[in-house]
């Protein structure tokens, strides 16, 4: 995964999907402006999975713990609805077990699903059944999570934001803020899980660019909190209550910071630079405190990855070639833009860095 990353990181090619290819005439709106990085390697040739329609496609989601794994579901379920050619659309998600998740790709293949997208729980033990179904002949497209295993044996593409980039943008920010010195605590979503662990190391990759190599900074604990506003709060709580100094929060996901900003402030204890992610809780918590001086930032993992996810499907159902993996941006948000971001009349649970089309995302996350 690291040397996946340092690649991309070094030769990043701009690269967009031809709309004319893969997308239908009403989701050009939702994906004008994805693009998308390709490294440098070979073109996957998938004419051995070339089809005629209609298709049935299967979607395996991690889990449905946190709301931005419930937003990808949102936005593949919409793309889907746009094409004919899907005849089924199935989802199910695993909940963050692996031996659950082995099952449902077995299931899948059971079934005779034409294609599979994957965000995979654990990276080593879903292996050996993801490649069983390339062998049965069923494409998998891997997105936002690494499986170790290689493209042409355990699937067709994989995409996902640059992980690391995201956790060292964070990392920069905070460094900046405190200075290069000063206590942390760190929410990190689940470790063992590549998205995870890269970022945590983009992290540890920005204390160790401090010009001293960051012997003044320490970090003083470190929880895994699922990315869930609950478990992020709990684990800030505890955080709290065993440290009497702490100079910054790093949080690798929005909802987690959006539950540290309330322990924090319901401990009486003044708010510190904290990192996030474009959850609209944390933005509207956010743009909240900026008049009373609190500082933050917030990288961006979009949940429209599963479209680009589906769209691959498509283009593999079509013997089209694609890439055996694509980078996608990681923008960030900085106070000076965060008013652009926000969306008051949405609920918390609303990931901003959506392609869902107004009259779907009200009908979800519109405040009554």
């Amino acid at each position: 995964m690291k040397q996946l990353i340092s690649l991309l990181l070094v030769t990043l090619f701009a690269f967009a999907w031809s709309q004319d290819d893969i997308i239908a005439a009403n989701s050009t709106d939702y994906f004008g402006d994805t693009t998308l990085a390709m490294p440098e390697g070979d073109m996957v040739d998938t004419s051995m999975y070339a089809k005629e329609g209609p298709y049935t496609i299967g979607f395996i989601n991690w889990s449905t713990a946190n709301s931005w794994t419930v937003q990808i579901v949102n936005e593949v379920q919409h793309e889907a609805s746009l094409y004919p050619e899907i005849e089924e659309f199935i989802t199910v998600s695993s909940e963050g077990d692996a031996n659950t998740q082995i099952s449902q790709i077995e299931d899948m293949v059971a079934r005779g699903v034409d294609a599979i997208l994957l965000i995979p729980v654990a990276p080593d033990a879903i292996v050996p059944a993801m490649e069983e179904a390339m062998e049965a002949g069923i494409p998998i497209i891997v997105f936002a999570a690494k499986a170790n295993t290689e493209a042409g044996t355990g699937y067709v593409t994989y995409l996902q934001a640059d992980e690391l980039q995201f956790g060292r943008k964070q990392g920069d920010w905070l460094m900046e803020q405190l200075g290069c010195t000063g206590n942390l605590i760190v929410l990190n979503g689940v470790t063992g899980i590549s998205t995870s662990d890269a970022r945590r190391q983009g992290l540890l990759d920005a204390i160790a660019a401090c010009p001293d190599g960051g012997t003044n900074v320490k970090i003083l604990a470190e929880e895994d909190a699922s990315w869930a506003y609950d478990q992020g709060k709990q684990a800030t709580e505890r955080m709290l209550a065993a440290y009497p100094e702490i100079d910054g929060v790093w949080s690798q996901g929005g909802a987690m910071t959006q539950g540290a900003i309330e322990a924090f402030e319901a401990a009486g204890r003044e708010l510190v630079p904290m990192t996030g992610e474009d959850n609209n809780g944390f933005l509207l918590d956010w743009q909240e405190r900026v008049p009373n001086g609190f500082k933050a930032m917030a990288a961006s993992e979009p949940t429209w990855q599963s479209r680009v996810a589906l769209q691959a499907a498509l283009r593999i159902l079509q013997g089209q070639s694609v890439a055996p993996f694509y980078a996608l941006q990681v923008p960030t948000i900085y106070e000076e833009d965060v008013a652009n971001y926000v969306r008051p009349e949405y609920s918390d649970a609303y990931w901003t860095n959506s392609k869902l089309p107004k009259e779907a995302a009200d009908a979800l996350y519109l405040n009554p």
